[in-house]
C-alpha cells in the first residue's frame, strides 16, 4: 500500500469535517483528546529555544507535554533524557532510556554530550548497550527483484492472485503494471479520457468479487495535470478479469485538500479508502454508489495506510505520528490501539491484517523495521510484539507492501531520498522473528539502586 505522507489544511477543517461526517449514514468518530493550551508547533519551537539557551527545566517541561500528546516520537524522549541528565535527575533519565530500550529503539545516547553526567553507571551501560545493538541488522528479508520504476513514481502495489502477478500503480503517467516474479512488466491500464484516471496512489484486488479498485488523484506529478484539476480524485472500480470500468466515485467538491491513498476491502465487497491530505476515512458500501465520509478528525495527523478484517469487524488505520486507530464499524466506536511496554507505533508507513496479527512497516523510526503485532482475543489491543526484519542492509525507508501467501512483499527503498533509484522488492515470512522480551529488570533495578545511592552520597 502506498506510504506517501501528506498533511491536511487544518484551518477550518473542524467545521467542514464535522459537517461531512454528520451526513454519513454510519460514522465512527475518532476519540477526542483534551485540547492542549499550546500547539505541537508552539511546544516544539519553545523546546528548540530552551535547548539553545540551555534552559533544562523548560526543555524538560516542554518535551514532557509533547511526549504526552505524541508518546511514540523518539526525539521527545531523547530531549527528556538530555534535560534530566543536565538537571542531575538520573532516575528520570534512566526511566526514559528504559522505555526507549523496551520499545526496541536504536539511538546512541553517547552522541549527545549532555548525557555525560549519567554515563559510566551500570544502569546506563546496560541500556545503552541494548539500544546500540537494536540498530544492528537482524531478522529475515530476501530480495526478489529490481523493478524498472523510480522510487518517486511508485503509487502502490497489490498481489493479484487471479493473474499470479503483482499489480503496481505509477504516479507520473497513471499506469497499472502487472509484474511477474522476475520483475518483468506488462501494462494493464493507462490513464486516458475514457477511464478518467490520473496518478494511481492506491490499489486493491478483490479476487473473490472479481473487482479491481484504484484510488486516483490529479496531482502535479501526473503528466496530464492542469491547475483546474487540483484536488480532484476518486475511487475507480474495474472488472478484475476484463479491466472494463464499472464505476467511478468522486471526492466531494469542497475547499479542502484531498489525496486518496491506500484501500482496504472486506470479503463482502465493502471498500475503505483513506484521504491523506485531509484526515478522513471514506467508505464505499456495496449497495451505495458514492463515497461516504466514515471517520476522521483534525486530531489525526498523517494517515498512511489502512487494513480491515475480512468480516469487517475491525478496521486499523495507520497514522505515522499517533500510531494505529482501531475502529469497530458495527458499534461505531474507535480508539487508539494500545499494548505492552514493548510497543512503539511511531513511523508506520504500512499496515496489513494477517490471521489475528497486524504486520506493520515502520520506516519513520530507528531502526527501520517490519514488525508483527499479535492481537488479543477480541482484536482490540496488542498482546505481543515481534520484530521480523530490522535495519537490513537493503532498507532505505521501506514503504508500499502487500501480502502474498505466507509473506509480506514490500519495496525496501520506497521512500529513499534518491528518487531516481529503481525499486527493490523484498519478502519477509509472516512467521519470522520472535516476541520481544522485556530486559532483565533485576539487573536494571540493582544498577538503578546503586546509581541512586551514589547520587545521594555525592549530595551529602
Amino acid at each position: 500500500m502506498s506510504k506517501t505522507l501528506l498533511t491536511g489544511a487544518f484551518a477550518a477543517l473542524m467545521i467542514l469535517l464535522s459537517a461531512s461526517i454528520a451526513t454519513a449514514q454510519q460514522a465512527a468518530e475518532v476519540p477526542k483528546a483534551k485540547k492542549p493550551t499550546q500547539s505541537i508547533a508552539e511546544l516544539e519551537q519553545a523546546s528548540y529555544k530552551a535547548y539553545q539557551e540551555k534552559n533544562w527545566v523548560r526543555l524538560y517541561a516542554h518535551n514532557m507535554k509533547l511526549h504526552q500528546q505524541r508518546p511514540y516520537t523518539p526525539e521527545y524522549m531523547i530531549n527528556i533524557i538530555i534535560a534530566a541528565a543536565s538537571l542531575d535527575r538520573k532516575q528520570t533519565a534512566y526511566h526514559f532510556m528504559l522505555q526507549m530500550q523496551q520499545q526496541g529503539l536504536a539511538y546512541d545516547l553517547d552522541d549527545y554530550p549532555e548525557t555525560e553526567g549519567i554515563r559510566e553507571t551500570e544502569a546506563y551501560d546496560y541500556m545503552h548497550k541494548l539500544m546500540v545493538e537494536a540498530g544492528e541488522p537482524r531478522g529475515e528479508g530476501a530480495k526478489q527483484f529490481d523493478l524498472d520504476v523510480k522510487t518517486a513514481d511508485l503509487g502502490d502495489v497489490a498481489w493479484d492472485s487471479s493473474r499470479e502477478r503483482f499489480v503496481v500503480g505509477t504516479r507520473s503517467d497513471g499506469r497499472l503494471l502487472a509484474v511477474d516474479d522476475a520483475g518483468k512488466t506488462e501494462v494493464l491500464l493507462k490513464a486516458n479520457e475514457e477511464n478518467g484516471l490520473w496518478s494511481i496512489d492506491g490499489v486493491a484486488v478483490d479476487a473473490g468479487n472479481k473487482r479491481l479498485w484504484i484510488a486516483s488523484n490529479a496531482t502535479p506529478d501526473f503528466a496530464g495535470f492542469t491547475p483546474a484539476d487540483a484536488n480532484r480524485g476518486g475511487l475507480f472500480e474495474f472488472d478484475l478479469d476484463t479491466l472494463e470500468p464499472v464505476g467511478q466515485y468522486n471526492l466531494p467538491v469542497d475547499s479542502l485538500r484531498h489525496s486518496l491513498g491506500s484501500i482496504a476491502v472486506t470479503s463482502d465487497g465493502t471498500v475503505y479508502v483513506i484521504d491523506r491530505a485531509t484526515p478522513i476515512i471514506y467508505r464505499k458500501a456495496v449497495s451505495v454508489d458514492r463515497l461516504e465520509s466514515f471517520a476522521g478528525g483534525p486530531q489525526l495527523v498523517a494517515l498512511t495506510d489502512i487494513t480491515v478484517t475480512p468480516d469487517n469487524s475491525r478496521i486499523f488505520v495507520a497514522d505515522a505520528v499517533l500510531g494505529v486507530l482501531l475502529i469497530d464499524p458495527k458499534v461505531q466506536r474507535s480508539a487508539m490501539l494500545t499494548g505492552p511496554d514493548t510497543l512503539n507505533l511511531g513511523g508506520i508507513y504500512g499496515i496489513e491484517f494477517a490471521d489475528k496479527n497486524l504486520v506493520i512497516t515502520q520506516s519513520g523510526i530507528m531502526p527501520q523495521r517490519i514488525v508483527r503485532l499479535e492481537l488479543n482475543a477480541d482484536g482490540a489491543s496488542v498482546a505481543n510484539v515481534a520484530p521480523m526484519a530490522s535495519a537490513l542492509e537493503s532498507f532505505d525507508t521501506p514503504g508500499a507492501g502487500t501480502l502474498r501467501d505466507s509473506s509480506l512483499y514490500y519495496f525496501a527503498n520506497h521512500g529513499s531520498a534518491n528518487a531516481g533509484q529503481e525499486l527493490v522488492l523484498m519478502a519477509t515470512p509472516l512467521d519470522a522473528g520472535s516476541n520481544v522480551e522485556p530486559p532483565d529488570m533485576k539487573v536494571f533495578n540493582e544498577a538503578l539502586r546503586q546509581a541512586t545511592e551514589e547520587a545521594a552520597k555525592q549530595k551529602q
